[in-house]
């Protein structure tokens, strides 16, 4: 019994190590949610038009990584001064759910690929943002690009995504051109009503 518990312990401990040496590194990071991302999308590629299944893998695996008040906040650009602490804490809520909805579209279209990872790189200390490139491969076909975009939180000095680039398409950039026209011409309530009702791409 002893050494059951000793074995679990130093199962534990390993895996903490692992988990705490991806969030000071970001290309580790960035490899690790990737590879763990695909590796249940493929694992429940039966089950994927299930959306309560999608959604799943995209809330335990991703969204944990992702910056989403950062990426909001760019979202909002210049019309930030104007808005209220509710509506920016409001939008970033909504936001959240659409970019989880653009995580879902992208990624379950990937049920068979394999990843390959990025080479692992020593990050300077006062780096703060990094773009991570990795590749999808599927047989006979040529690799698509992945990249994921990470910055590092200043106090928490924890690593995280804001953006993603799938087959040369930003996700940020993308809800850049379509919400911040709707912040500055009808407002911020206005963007918020459209990202719940899901209007956007």
């Amino acid at each position: 019994m002893k050494s059951l518990i000793k074995l679990f312990v130093a199962v534990v401990a390993l895996l903490s190590f692992n988990c705490a040496n991806a969030q000071e590194n970001p290309y580790e990071l960035a490899n690790t949610v990737a590879h763990n991302t695909i590796v249940q999308i493929k694992a429940n590629k039966d089950s994927l038009s299930d959306r309560a299944v999608a959604e799943k893998i995209i809330n335990e695996n991703l969204m944990p990584h992702i910056d989403v008040k950062y990426a909001a906040y760019k979202v909002i650009g210049t019309s930030l001064k104007n808005t209220t602490a509710e509506q920016r804490e409001n939008f970033t809520k909504a936001f959240a759910e659409n970019m989880k909805n653009s995580f879902i579209k992208v990624l379950t279209k990937y049920t068979s690929q394999e990843i390959i990872p990025s080479a692992v790189k020593a990050v300077p200390e006062d780096e703060t943002l990094v773009s991570v490139k990795m590749n999808i491969h599927e047989e006979g076909k040529k690799d698509l690009e992945l990249v994921l975009k990470l910055r590092k939180n200043k106090k928490t000095n924890v690593w995280k995504a804001y953006d993603m680039v799938a087959e040369n398409i930003s996700m940020l950039e993308s809800k850049v051109s379509e919400i911040s026209p709707i912040i500055k011409n009808q407002g911020i309530e206005k963007a918020i009503e459209i990202l719940n009702s899901n209007e956007t791409k």
